[in-house]
């Protein structure tokens, strides 16, 4: 605020002729104390990630590095937790193994002929729009040497083609390194599930599906051929629903062979209230989840947001039905994912960031590896209650290896 107050103390601003002109000049002033209070800031958050500063602040440039300095931050905080976890193992035998090194890794791989990897996405390859450490050099590297890679996500905001942008995009991948065939996302899943129960038979009318989620859950449904009703609503809806609307509310005639819950932001009671009652009408419609994530990390500091489980539970209570889970760990899903892509369960490794999921699902599905980074959601002391409980349901969440991020898997990254 120093220049502010020398310029307003010069001879300029004390003319009485000065007018609009004083105007002018204290609003460019203005702006330059803005500006330079902006670049103080970004150089004090880069400082503190350890990256060289540039004192001129550059619009995009800056926020690259902002982007590498998150990166970096998760780098360090996964060694930091494997070596919490280190700590944690020496003290019990344990069959799981703790890989230390990229060279380990790979001497693992090779061990066990590993040829397919699937990977979860948020949580392992990147963190909102931030890369994970080494995840670009994976990716790339996997391919370059044949290997079959897939994306196998919960995440059912987007569709295949969205999600394989996104990935080309955050991992800054050549345009058309990758191809949707590789993207294996629940509402795809949710689509293919419905198609093979629901279309089975020809029939007169295309059947119909109504979906609580985003406007790429609805793309994949009419992709698969189905009649959508639902997804997001026109920003003028009301979110809220009286007895009386309810009562008052005129549903579409026909009716409804399967109703599917995927992630959505904008879930409100009105949209409870309408799936409710069409599952109360229509006692065969399907009930679906794409998953039963119970919430996502955001952040740099790793805020937990609400996953589509709680959507989920809330339609399950309302309706007094079951859905059925499409997405990871589900046995549905590992049988549609290893007969699809013609996969071989014991040359197949799952590579993710939650037990619950990720984990579970390579173990369940009978997969040569389940594999634990700790750039997601799992923590330390959660690893620590898991091996406490000692029971079948722990088992079936205990990786088969764990290392601190995806860059351990190519060579001279960790």
């Amino acid at each position: 605020m120093d220049c502010l107050t020398r310029s307003i103390s010069s001879p300029l601003f004390r003319s009485k002729a000065a007018g609009g002109r004083r105007m002018f000049v204290l609003l460019l002033l203005c702006v330059q104390c803005v500006m330079q209070t902006v670049t103080a800031w970004s150089a004090s958050l880069l400082t503190s990630y350890g990256h060289p500063i540039k004192r001129k602040f550059s619009r995009g440039r800056s926020i690259a590095y902002i982007s590498t300095g998150i990166t970096e931050k998760i780098r360090h905080e996964s060694q930091v937790e494997m070596g919490k976890i280190s700590d944690l193992f020496s003290l019990r035998q344990s069959q799981t193994r703790l890989i230390k090194t990229s060279k380990e890794f790979n001497s693992y791989l090779n061990a066990n002929n590993i040829q397919n990897f699937l990977f979860d996405c948020d949580g392992v390859l990147y963190r909102g729009t931030d890369s994970m450490p080494g995840a670009t050099q994976t990716i790339q590297t996997l391919l370059d040497n044949e290997k079959r890679v897939f994306f196998v996500t919960n995440n059912a905001a987007s569709s295949r083609k969205e999600l394989k942008d996104k990935l080309e995009r955050v991992l800054r991948l050549p345009e058309g390194t990758l191809e949707e065939e590789m993207m294996v996302g629940s509402a795809y899943v949710a689509a293919e599930y419905l198609r093979l129960h629901l279309m089975k038979k020809a029939e007169p009318h295309q059947k119909k599906v109504h979906v609580i989620g985003t406007a790429g859950l609805c793309k994949e449904m009419q992709s698969a051929g189905f009649y959508v009703s639902g997804g997001p609503d026109p920003t003028d809806t009301p979110s809220g629903m009286s007895r009386d609307e309810l009562a008052a509310y005129a549903f579409p005639e026909g009716d409804v062979d399967a109703v599917v819950i995927g992630l959505d932001n904008d879930f409100n009671y009105r949209k409870l209230c309408v799936t409710t009652v069409l599952l109360q009408r229509n006692p065969q419609a399907l009930l679906i989840a794409t998953n039963r994530d119970a919430f996502d990390l955001v952040g740099y500091d790793a805020r937990h947001l609400p996953g589509n489980g709680a959507l989920v539970s809330s339609v399950e209570a309302a309706s007094c039905r079951t859905a059925i889970n499409v997405g990871k760990p589900s046995p549905v899903l590992a049988k549609w994912l290893l007969e699809q892509f013609h996969l071989n369960a014991e040359e197949t490794m799952m590579i993710g960031d939650r037990l619950d999921t990720d984990v579970k699902f390579g173990n369940c599905s009978g997969m040569k590896c389940s594999a634990l980074v700790l750039t997601g959601c799992t923590t330390v002391n959660e690893i620590k209650e898991l091996i406490a409980k000692d029971d079948d349901n722990s088992l079936e969440m205990m990786p088969t290896i764990i290392f601190p991020h995806v860059g351990y898997i190519v060579e001279g990254n960790s």
